[in-house]
């Protein structure tokens, strides 16, 4: 018997080096899909808290404004995600993708009379009367 190698021991080994290469980069792949989705998910709900926090703002300042004034809010975008704003009465919800946030607006004290809804990247908030009227820019 020799030790030479035949053919068929060269395919076997390209074979198997080419799987295993296979099975690294779908690894590999299936990992940074995971960290970029993850990624995306809190840069996406650190957008809400802006988003929120910049609503907030802008109604206390309507309050300090006549009657017909308004203020448009920039609304963070995350890739191709887009954010739906409703208020009623003394409570926000900001709804992106499947992930919905609720904010109360027991703050806003100069008023009680807070309603509408927006989508997109820009919504108005305009004063009417003593209350306040949100829709989208």
């Amino acid at each position: 018997m020799s030790s030479i190698k035949k053919g068929q021991y060269m395919a076997i080994e390209a074979v198997l080096s080419l799987g295993l290469s296979l099975i690294v980069a779908v690894a590999a792949i299936g990992v940074f899909g995971n960290y970029r989705s993850s990624v995306f998910d809190a840069i996406g709900e650190r957008n809400v808290e802006i988003t929120s926090s910049r609503i907030i703002s802008a109604m206390y300042n309507l309050g300090h404004m006549g009657d017909g004034s308004s203020i448009t809010v920039e609304v963070p975008q995350t890739g191709s995600r887009t954010y739906d704003i409703a208020v009623t009465g003394d409570e926000m919800e900001i709804t992106s993708g499947s992930s919905s946030y609720s904010y109360s607006l027991d703050s806003v004290t100069w008023t009680s009379n807070i309603e509408g809804s927006a989508q997109g990247d820009r919504l108005a908030l305009v004063r009417i009367n003593n209350g306040v009227e949100v829709r989208s820019d």
